[in-house]
């Protein structure tokens, strides 16, 4: 067993993809996760409206380099800007990211966007580096092979669905996508430039109005420009087609999307809990996010850090801000000549760091677990702190998790009597970060 986890390690730490389940899996889990996503979202089912979106779907999907799969293509009537593409053929496109195509071949690349990652198999590949994480003696051990695969998932708290943590890609994976996206434009008879047009204008909704966008780019990660690999593919590929074009079919499709109503919102009972983390910190240029609890202050430390802590939560001290209730957290330089640390060794690094800042930190021993850190692999220390106002002692989370070049790290703090009240509002916040 040991041997499998060790070579499987090694895999993921040399960027190679691995996917535990089969095709069949996939067809299994993107069919359980397409039902509970219909019981939340509001789907366009006037084939008057939809019947032009599946022809391009269909025209896309049937191309025999994919894999043997049954696509199947659905409008969520929402102004949100998304789209989902869930494993073994469920692509979900929403209203919103619909309208900003110009053209039929602008409308061909979301949807060849998502068929991309489907027929590379990316949700399950995510899900397996999640399930390394969190199951490695399962893994060891082989998945099972009936549908016994939903039960431990829910053991192990993973979520189907719309919010399912396997569908927020890699950069790698969405460089993979849209380079199979051009090729599959290009099979279809559709011009591949317009995919480079559609780039453009996510690139326009991720830097200057993100806001607009937050679930798509999160979940897609894109660069500010095209990438070289793209851009070549697209130019090889771009001889012998006529330009993107809007034709009279498409003009139809977009003014009955136009003219049909959203559906009326449900009304939400408003979430009263004082550990509900409602608010956001968005990195300012959109490196992370993170939620907070709605009456707690944001103070900025650094270009890539801050401190977020109820009013009473910071107090000025010799050394800056001391931080008694609340968490600081920031990017750490791990950088090393000719070599790269582990999670393990920045950490241990980063704790250093700390206790040469306050030499009363303690570190409990046996107290460092592995956790789930933005769907990866991360560390949890506890640390016992003197209070510097007064002789009572104070409980400090450390949580990390390598992030490029450098090591993300939030350092949680309360007063120990105090420990447990926060405790759900840290956990909280930790489940609700996005490292993109």
């Amino acid at each position: 067993m040991a041997k499998v986890l060790l070579g499987v390690l090694f895999l993921l730490t040399n960027g190679r993809s691995i996917n535990f389940f089969s095709l069949k899996q996939d067809v299994e889990i993107g069919s359980e996760s397409a039902k509970e996503a219909e019981q939340s979202l509001s789907l366009v089912r006037d084939l008057n409206i939809a019947g032009y979106f599946l022809t391009i779907g269909q025209r896309l999907s049937q191309n025999s380099t994919l894999p043997a799969l049954r696509y199947h293509f659905r409008i969520v009537n929402s102004r949100e800007i998304n789209s989902l593409g869930f494993p073994g053929g469920g692509v979900y496109i929403y209203r919103g990211l619909l309208q900003i195509a110009s053209n039929d071949d602008e409308l061909a690349a979301i949807l060849a966007h998502e068929i991309a990652h489907i027929a590379s198999r990316h949700g399950t590949a995510q899900l397996s580096r999640q399930l390394i994480v969190q199951a490695p003696i399962a893994i060891a051990a082989g998945l099972p092979a009936t549908e016994a695969w939903k039960e431990q998932l829910g053991k192990l708290g993973i979520s189907l669905g719309i919010d399912a943590p396997f569908l927020r890609y890699s950069r790698d994976q969405e460089l993979e996508a849209n380079l199979l996206a051009v090729r599959l434009m290009a099979d279809a008879r559709f011009d591949p430039e317009a995919f480079r047009t559609l780039l453009e204008k996510v690139s326009e909704m991720q830097t200057g109005e993100a806001a607009r966008a937050p679930n798509f780019v999160f979940d897609h990660p894109q660069s500010e420009t095209i990438a070289p690999e793209i851009a070549e593919e697209i130019e090889r590929l771009n001889t012998s087609f006529r330009h993107a074009r809007a034709s009279g079919e498409f003009r139809a499709f977009q003014t009955s999307l136009e003219r049909l109503p959203y559906p009326i919102p449900k009304t939400v009972v408003a979430d009263t809990r004082p550990d509900s983390v409602s608010k956001i910190f968005t990195h300012p240029q959109d490196f992370y996010r993170l939620g907070y609890p709605d009456g707690w202050q944001v103070t900025r430390t650094s270009p890539n850090g801050a401190i977020i802590a109820p009013t009473d939560g910071v107090h000025p001290s010799r050394n800056g801000d001391d931080v008694t209730h609340g968490v600081m957290f920031d990017l750490f330089d791990i950088a090393v000549p000719d070599r790269s640390l582990t999670l393990e060794q920045a950490t241990n690094r980063l704790i250093v760091f700390l206790r040469q800042r306050n030499q009363s930190l303690r570190v409990v021993p046996g107290a460092q677990t592995q956790m789930l850190v933005s769907d990866e692999s991360g560390i949890r220390t506890v640390i016992i702190k003197k209070a510097n106002s007064s002789n009572s002692s104070e409980v400090v989370w450390v949580v990390t998790r390598l992030y490029y070049q450098s090591l993300f790290y939030m350092v949680f703090v309360a007063p120990e009597d105090e420990f447990a009240t926060y405790q759900p509002i840290f956990e909280q916040m930790i489940r609700s970060l996005r490292l993109r």
